[in-house]
């Protein structure tokens, strides 16, 4: 492929993932596909921005579905025999495995850059506005560097609206640098929205720094996690549900108080059949799930511990419901929703931020580990039980694995503990070091090979 192909199809590429939509209605939610704006005669008016920012909340719901569907497979709770789930979890790679993750530059990156760009030249725009449609955007770009770099390890950094020449000569950025450009969007974010949203599925404040702390965490910067971390915990007015069960329903779908960020599905597909890629479901044999788990899963909770029959089904088999999924079923429909961030996330990951930070085990973080385990129906755990951080790790990860099962949480965890491949080779999935990153698509090296350098071992 010569120069001037490869500069259009990257140009394709952009405009492909320029899609905007308008809102019919006081709904946020309820999005009606308009043409794509020529770029000089849009990004005039407030409705313009409100349009463009719509459009990449829509390609963000989309991508809220690939941490679930493909981290877990890459940890040690699911495996698959058929498709990318057996591709992922048994490293039988193929050469663009990573295009999913890799597509968040075209989906979010780009269109994010646009608006941000755009904004800077708008007049007559009220600076509310203005500063919650920045924030919205920093957001998802720091949403997608935070997953390319959690699966690749650092890639290009692109920050401003730019020409394909320069895409086809932007190489990889370091890993921490990388981290540290997400961070720095979450943070920019935080600063610029509204502490509540908007409308329900809008992003605000607390959400956007709860990925921060998500950051920090990856980068092991405990202190600076528990600071945000304190924050939500003190100051976001989330909270966790006093029943587990009563979250896995329509009402607390919208309503919950420990839902801080959701992807809307419900009311723009009420009719989808996400849930049946979330095991295979019991009466419905012909409709088999992504899922089988890995050894050990079902057993690595405790016997009382209420969410593993919600989750996994009440037999080893786990051909049971999923009431995380399987809530709002009509027929063979389903109608939910897709909870990207829990205010139960923020107590577990503060009681693990708060130990590592102190490098002994505090009584604080027990405690905090004791509200999701209460509510699980399981027995407090004490300091005698937990006497020092080896077992804080350990108690901490297992907690975490119970509560965020399908939820594609403890890729990262292990990640972060160097326990990714240790985990994997106590069920006899035995790899190396590369297993640790995904390969950077074939398909983006043959676009630029003297640029783009591809990860160890692929």
């Amino acid at each position: 492929m010569n120069k001037m192909k490869k500069i259009y199809k990257i140009v394709s590429l952009m405009i492909t993932g320029f899609i905007v939509f308008t809102s019919c209605s006081d709904e946020f939610i309820e999005l009606a596909p308009i043409d794509s704006a020529n770029v000089s005669d849009f990004y005039k008016t407030e409705s313009d921005f409100e349009a463009a920012i719509i459009g990449v909340y829509s390609n963000w719901r989309n991508e809220t579905i690939h941490p679930i569907m493909q981290t877990e497979y890459r940890a040690d709770n699911f495996t698959y025999n058929m498709y990318y789930g057996y591709e992922l979890a048994e490293n039988d790679l193929s050469p663009n495995i990573g295009d999913t993750w890799w597509n968040l530059f075209r989906t979010l990156v780009f269109p994010s850059n646009m608006i941000l760009d755009k904004l800077e030249q708008a007049e007559g725009i009220d600076p509310l506005v203005a500063d919650r449609i920045a924030g919205e955007a920093l957001f998802f770009r720091g949403y997608a560097y935070y997953y390319m770099n959690l699966m690749f390890g650092g890639v290009p950094l692109v920050t401003t609206t730019i020409s394909a020449e320069e895409a086809l000569n932007t190489p990889r950025s370091s890993e921490e640098d990388t981290w540290i450009q997400a961070a720095s969007d979450f943070e920019e974010a935080a600063g610029l929205l509204p502490p509540t949203p908007s409308t329900f599925g809008r992003i605000d404040k607390y959400a956007a720094k709860g990925f921060l702390a998500r950051v920090y965490m990856q980068q092991k910067e405990w202190g600076k996690a528990v600071t945000v971390l304190t924050d939500i915990y003190e100051n976001s007015g989330h909270e966790l549900e006093t029943n587990w069960n009563d979250m896995w329903n329509i009402e607390a779908d919208k309503n919950s108080k420990e839902y801080m960020l959701t992807s809307i599905w419900s009311d723009l597909f009420p009719n989808n059949s996400f849930a049946t890629q979330f095991l295979r479901i019991e009466g419905y044999s012909d409709l088999q799930g992504n899922f089988t788990y890995k050894p050990g899963l079902f057993d690595s909770f405790d016997a009382n511990d209420i969410r593993r029959d919600s989750t996994l089904g009440v037999t080893e088999s786990g051909f049971d419901q999923n009431n995380k999924y399987d809530y709002g079923k009509t027929g063979n429909n389903w109608t939910m929703d897709v909870v990207v961030l829990r205010f139960a996330d923020i107590v577990t990951m503060y009681a693990e931020a708060l130990s590592m930070a102190s490098g002994s085990v505090q009584q604080e973080s027990l405690n905090l580990i004791n509200m999701t385990r209460s509510r699980a129906g399981l027995l407090d755990l004490t300091m005698a039980e937990v006497p020092d951080m080896d077992a804080f790790v350990e108690a901490i990860l297992a907690e975490r694995r119970a509560e965020f099962i399908f939820e594609g949480i403890r890729f990262a965890d292990l990640k972060r503990h160097d326990k990714l491949l240790e985990k994997l080779a106590e069920i006899d999935y035995n790899f190396d070091n590369n297993y640790l990153l995904l390969p950077i698509p074939q398909t983006e090296i043959d676009k630029m090979p003297d640029v783009l350098e591809q990860n160890p071992g692929y």
